[in-house]
């Protein structure tokens, strides 16, 4: 293309204007040199800059002062543009309710499904008139980034969806913290012999159970590519029939997208479906989460932060804080809306990030959230109001209780006051969630079919069931004022009452005695299902017998039962005192147990043992997640509790849908031992 060096007449044109205009002498030549360089004022320019081409007939052309000038002015403009929309993004996250652009959601959303952030029709209730559950929950972001801000220049949301995944959250932890050298084994000290029981519960169980009958299992679940397949085959056909995809189509292309640019919903998607959703689980809950693009993404927030554990990070990714961040501004638009604040969706969602934010562990923030969750109940009436033929009742008693276990925290009244419905004794051989905390039948017939469950683990889970049920008898007993002397009150105190301190001293004796799975040569040796169960037995028994919180009694300075241990054998196993607190060793037999298929049958036993780790790993150090970790210790200390909240999470997310009235019961009755032994002192109030 050939240059023209002369000016155009437009240019001659806007010179004589500007002579003519000037105020200069009439003396003045009335002409302007043709060469002469003329300014003219800059267009306004709407949307961003375009793309200009450059074209010349021979490559030496490109490199002339008009091209170079070209190319600078255009530098100049992408450079103002990009300038002027991060201006823009910083005066709106310096509004009073930031929330994501709902033009943006809908531009990055193709698919037919309904749109993440909808336009109000002209019959739908806008947010005019006072509402009062949207003036009372406010939820907020935990991080300083403005919610509407899409990813920094330099961050590859893609590369992070693919980051290098430890194959176990011990490996992540040392992979990222390649400078600190790994402690020695926090070994538990033990005798070095195995006592065979003398009335052994495990075989006379076995002679009740017909094993022949058909194995039933309590939940359907395994960590296999294989599962994984069959999920998304069902997914792709509930999109294939929702949206009348046509063959030869990805179904996958009509999923709901997250409006940060790169965060794939689909990689979510099929990574949640793996780790916390069993085919059972989906084809009941489908449907539902798929009847609106807000439940579905927000969905996939606990399964970028299991990313974010098995890929090392302490906290949350960049990814995780831009879904988070979107999931709120779902949720401010929802509760602004008087069409949606009350539906059970907006409390789906609203669940969603209290379950994303378990990861983070920050205390306020989850009370924030859980105090949200409870006022909107309220406002709908109560639990036994909400959807789902009690359903959402029970999801969400769940993950509040949760949290409250891990924080050692007291229920808010809402949950608190709240009983679930009766659970229905059933046969022998229905498959349950069986644990200390909940066993409705006269021995643990669901555990006794796991081939993990050993005959030492099943009696040591059987004394920490009679643990349970009698130091939860003996303190409603406590609560009865009754006259010792009176011959009638001695009868109601009973057997159990009056041999309490025997039998906790029986039970006590035996956790004692039990040999580490580090001892070699034994039954036990690298049983770690059975070590997870013993070491988190002698937290529980310590605490209950000393009536102090979990996370006391995970101190090994405050722990009696390792004090019985020490005394009885005068040894230490390996020669490895234990120094650190309790629920390092055992996070580190979990990371051993395999606990990847949620232990199976005993899956009810890895929510007692990850629960009580969780709650047990609440030391000083874990509890302010904003400070900066004084030392490698406390910040391992964090990791710790951050892994045991996960796993604990993982087992009831995966339970909570087919097993929902023995979940919330156990949760109800470890909820009601922690009570008790926080409390301190002993409450007898006999006379």
């Amino acid at each position: 293309m050939a240059r023209d060096d002369g000016p155009s007449p437009g240019d001659v044109a806007a010179a004589a204007a500007a002579a003519a205009a000037s105020p200069a002498s009439s003396d003045a030549p009335a002409t302007v040199p043709a060469t002469a360089r003329v300014r003219r004022r800059a267009r306004k320019r709407n949307g961003p800059p375009q793309f200009q081409f450059l074209t010349a007939t021979d490559p030496s052309q490109f490199k002339d002062e008009t091209a170079k000038r070209s190319v600078r002015s255009q530098a100049m403009i992408q450079y103002r543009y990009k300038s002027g929309q991060q201006k823009e993004r910083n005066k709106e996250s310096q509004s009073p309710s930031p929330l994501p652009s709902q033009s943006q959601s809908q531009s990055q959303s193709p698919s037919p499904l309904p749109s993440p952030s909808p336009s109000p029709s002209p019959g739908t209730p806008t947010t005019t008139g006072r509402l009062p559950v949207a003036e009372r929950i406010t939820p907020i972001m935990a991080t300083g980034l403005p919610l509407d801000a899409g990813p920094p220049s330099h961050w590859s949301p893609a590369a992070e969806d693919e980051h290098h995944l430890y194959p176990s959250t011990s490996a992540a932890w040392w992979g990222t913290n390649p400078d600190a050298s790994p402690p020695p084994p926090s070994w538990v000290p033990a005798t070095a012999a195995l006592m065979p029981a003398q009335h052994s519960r495990y075989r006379r169980a076995l002679l009740v159970l017909p094993l022949n009958e058909a194995a039933q299992r309590v939940i359907e679940y395994e960590d296999s590519d294989e599962q994984e397949r069959v999920l998304t085959r069902m997914l792709a056909a509930q999109l294939t029939a929702r949206t009348h995809v046509t063959a030869g189509i990805d179904a996958f292309s009509v999923l709901p997208q997250f409006a940060s640019p790169g965060v794939s919903s689909v990689h979510l998607v099929r990574r949640c479906n793996r780790v916390f959703v069993a085919p059972e689980t989906a084809k009941m809950w489908l449907p539902a989460m798929l009847s609106h693009p807000h439940i579905l993404l927000s969905s996939t927030v606990l399964a970028s932060t299991w990313l974010d554990m098995h890929a090392g990070y302490s906290g949350d990714s960049k990814r995780t804080v831009y879904v988070k961040g979107e999931i709120i501004g779902w949720i401010n638009e929802r509760l602004r809306s008087v069409a949606t604040q009350f539906e059970d969706s907006t409390l789906q969602v609203i669940l969603h990030l209290l379950v994303g934010e378990m990861w983070s562990c920050n205390e306020k923030t989850l009370r924030i959230h859980q105090s949200g969750v409870a006022r909107l109940i309220a406002q709908r009436g109560g639990l036994h109001r909400l959807g789902g033929d009690g359903a959402m009742a029970h999801v969400a008693a769940a993950c509040n209780y949760h949290s409250d276990i891990f924080c050692e925290a007291t229920p808010l009244p809402l949950f608190y006051n709240w009983e679930p419905p009766k659970f229905r004794v059933v046969d022998n051989l229905a498959a349950i969630p069986e644990s200390p905390l909940f066993c409705p039948r006269s021995e643990f017939f669901t555990i006794l079919k796991d081939p993990r469950c050993s005959e030492t683990t099943y009696e040591l889970l059987c004394d920490m069931r009679d643990l349970t049920d009698l130091f939860l008898a003996h303190n409603v007993y406590l609560d009865t004022v009754l006259d010792v002397e009176a011959e009638e009150d001695k009868a109601r105190l009973g057997p159990s009452f009056l041999n309490y301190d025997a039998k906790i001293a029986g039970i006590r004796a035996r956790l004692a005695s039990l040999p580490s799975a580090y001892t070699p040569g034994l039954p036990t040796t690298e049983d770690w299902v059975y070590e997870s169960c013993r070491i988190a037995s002698i937290i529980y028994t310590s605490a209950i017998i000393m009536r102090v919180p979990l996370s006391t009694a995970a101190q090994p300075n405050r722990n009696i039962i390792l004090a019985d241990t020490a005394s009885a054998t005068n040894s230490i196993t390996g020669g490895h005192p234990v120094t650190t607190r309790l629920t390092e060793a055992l996070y580190e037999v979990l990371e051993k147990s395999d606990a990847a298929n949620v232990w199976h049958d005993m899956s009810g036993v890895l929510y007692w043992v990850a629960s009580v780790g969780a709650a047990a790993a609440r030391a000083p150090a874990s509890i302010n997640i904003l400070q900066t970790p004084m030392s490698r210790s406390e910040a391992y200390t964090t990791w710790v509790r951050r892994c045991m909240i996960m796993y604990a999470t993982r087992s009831m997310i995966l339970l909570i849908f087919r097993h929902p009235i023995p979940v919330v019961t156990a949760q109800k009755r470890l909820l009601k031992v922690q009570e008790l032994i926080g409390s301190g002192s002993s409450r007898r109030l006999v006379a």
